[in-house]
C-alpha cells in the first residue's frame, strides 16, 4: 500500500535526522584538537546510506504512484507530501558532507547551538512521522501532530539566529566560516522543509474531511 511506503519513508527520514543528530554530538563531545577519524567517518557514512536509503523508498512510491488508478488531486498530494519529506534527508546528507570537510575545529558554544538545531530538526520529524500514521486512524489526533512542527520550527529559526551571531564573534578561515554558515542555513531549512511537509498534511486532511 503506498500509505505503509510513505510511512516507511518518514520513517527512514525520521531515522536519518537522529543519525546527523549522533555525528553532531560526537562532535560536541571531542575535546578541542582531537580527531576520531573511524568512528566520525563511520557516524558520518551512516547518514549518507540512511539518506540513501530513504531515496530508494521514495523512489518506490513514485513507481506506484504513477501506475496506480488513484484520483489525480490524490496523487498529487501524495507526491508533492513525500518529495517534501525527502528534502528533510537530503539537507542531513549535505550537513554531514560539509561537516567533515570544515577544516577549523568549532568552538564549544556553536557546537551546542548545532546540537541544539539538530534536536528540534529530529522532533520534528518525529512530529511528521505520528501524524502520517494517524491519518488513516484519526484525522484530530494527526491534526495535532502536524500543528506541533510549526512551534518546533519557531524555535529552532531563533536558534538559527543565535547561533549566526555566536559565528562571527569568532576567528576562523574564511572557507571554515563560510561551511559553517552553510551548516547552520541547512539546518534552518531542514526546520523549513518539516513545517513544509505539516503544512501538506493539514491540507490533505482538511481536503479529505471535506
Amino acid at each position: 500500500m503506498i500509505r505503509d511506503l510513505i510511512v516507511r519513508h518518514t520513517r527512514a527520514v525520521w531515522e536519518t535526522t537522529k543519525a546527523l543528530q549522533s555525528y553532531i554530538s560526537m562532535i560536541h563531545e571531542r575535546k578541542p584538537g582531537e580527531r576520531r577519524a573511524v568512528r566520525e567517518e563511520e557516524a558520518a557514512k551512516h547518514v549518507v546510506d540512511l539518506e540513501a536509503q530513504a531515496d530508494l523508498v521514495e523512489q518506490e512510491i513514485n513507481l506506484q504512484l504513477f501506475r496506480g488508478a488513484f484520483l489525480p488531486v490524490t496523487t498529487s498530494d501524495r507526491f508533492d507530501l513525500v518529495a517534501t519529506i525527502d528534502g528533510i534527508a537530503d539537507r542531513c546528507e549535505l550537513i554531514v558532507r560539509k561537516l567533515r570537510i570544515l577544516g577549523d575545529p568549532i568552538d564549544a558554544d556553536v557546537k551546542t547551538k548545532l546540537g541544539e538545531m539538530t534536536g528540534y530538526c529530529v522532533d520534528a520529524a518525529a512530529a511528521l512521522l505520528e501524524s502520517i500514521q494517524l491519518m488513516s486512524k484519526d484525522f484530530d489526533a494527526a491534526l495535532t501532530e502536524a500543528r506541533k512542527v510549526k512551534p518546533i520550527r519557531e524555535h529552532n529559526r531563533e536558534v538559527e539566529f543565535e547561533t549566526l551571531e555566536l559565528l562571527v564573534k569568532h576567528e576562523m578561515h574564511c572557507s571554515s566560516m563560510i561551511l559553517l554558515h552553510d551548516i547552520i542555513q541547512l539546518l534552518g531549512k531542514t526546520g523549513d522543509r518539516a513545517k513544509a511537509a505539516a503544512d501538506a498534511i493539514v491540507s490533505m486532511i482538511i481536503k479529505y474531511r471535506a
